[in-house]
């Protein structure tokens, strides 16, 4: 695939991690470097040695990435790793261009929730969009094509390890705080990409199969898939009905499946990403390829 080829085709990863990455810089340097923290991953390495030694963020960020960037390119193919040289670039960039700037502040409080929320939401947009920064990112996937380890664990592993590093090197209340930042930028980047109106996905094991599905419909305005089924022990025949509905319907859905059966037996999962044909869900044309 030509480079231009592969731009077309993943505009808006590279735009959003533009933005994504551009975004994070800036909560790195008005908030994490405020109050030496640390972020995750390699940047987190770079920050280390800036604080430690003085040596540049943005520098080191990409030096380290480099060797990565190789085995990657190598593994796992030209799309991936090229997203991730663009994403590593532009933060490096941004932390260079939003260095020195900085927010009349003196809690540690406000570096934890505004420097969280702020990279949190720059990440999470980013890898929405399928974008990537490196780093990490590239050897979870690497580990996890040719180990079957998770890519989560991996990162997981490595950032525990630098907390343990730069917790020894400064102090442990500086520890603690990265850790609180980072526990908050996760949460905000897992609400971004998962979506904020998560879902509950209902199996109702029924003998009123008809019935309830007919109730859903006309009550809550949610078709249902039906699916045969039969008791493991006693090999009674038994439909299935799999719905989805909004946490805001549960409570209403669960006293239909009391009034037409209650013998019915019913699990609730939360999920997320709910794509196809339906009121408010997502058009699986939106998915990014």
């Amino acid at each position: 695939m030509k480079l231009k080829e592969l731009i077309q085709k993943n505009w808006r990863a590279l735009l959003w991690t533009t933005v994504g990455s551009l975004i994070i810089g800036l909560g790195i340097d008005v908030f994490y470097q405020h109050s030496k923290l640390i972020s995750g991953g390699i940047t987190g390495v770079a920050m280390i040695l800036n604080y430690s030694l003085g040596w540049n963020t943005s520098v080191i960020n990409i030096l380290f990435n480099i060797p990565i960037f190789i085995v990657g390119w190598i593994l796992l193919g030209r799309r991936h790793v090229l997203i991730s040289i663009y994403g590593t670039v532009v933060v490096s960039l941004a932390l260079q261009l939003f260095d020195g700037i900085s927010l009349p502040y003196e809690s540690a409080l406000t570096t934890v929730i505004l420097g969280g929320t702020i990279t949190g939401f720059g990440g999470g947009i980013m890898f929405r969009a399928g974008g990537s920064t490196g780093g990490m990112d590239i050897v979870g996937k690497i580990l996890n094509k040719y180990f079957s380890i998770g890519i989560a664990t991996t990162q997981l592993a490595f950032n525990v390890l630098i907390l343990v590093v730069y917790g020894f090197l400064f102090n442990l209340d500086l520890a603690m705080l990265t850790l609180a930042t980072s526990t908050v930028s996760s949460f905000v980047n897992n609400y971004i990409n998962d979506g904020i109106d998560r879902r509950r996905a209902l199996y109702i094991v029924t003998d009123r199969a008809d019935e309830m599905a007919l109730r859903i419909h006309r009550e809550l305005k949610r078709g249902a898939t039906a699916i045969p089924c039969e008791g493991a022990t006693l090999h009674n025949p038994k439909t299935m009905l799999y719905v989805v509905i909004s946490r805001y319907q549960l409570a209403a859905l669960k006293r239909l499946i009391k009034e037409v059966d209650p013998e019915a037996f019913f699990t609730i999962h939360v999920t997320t990403g709910v794509y196809g044909h339906g009121r408010s869900f997502h058009a699986v044309s939106e998915i990014q390829s």
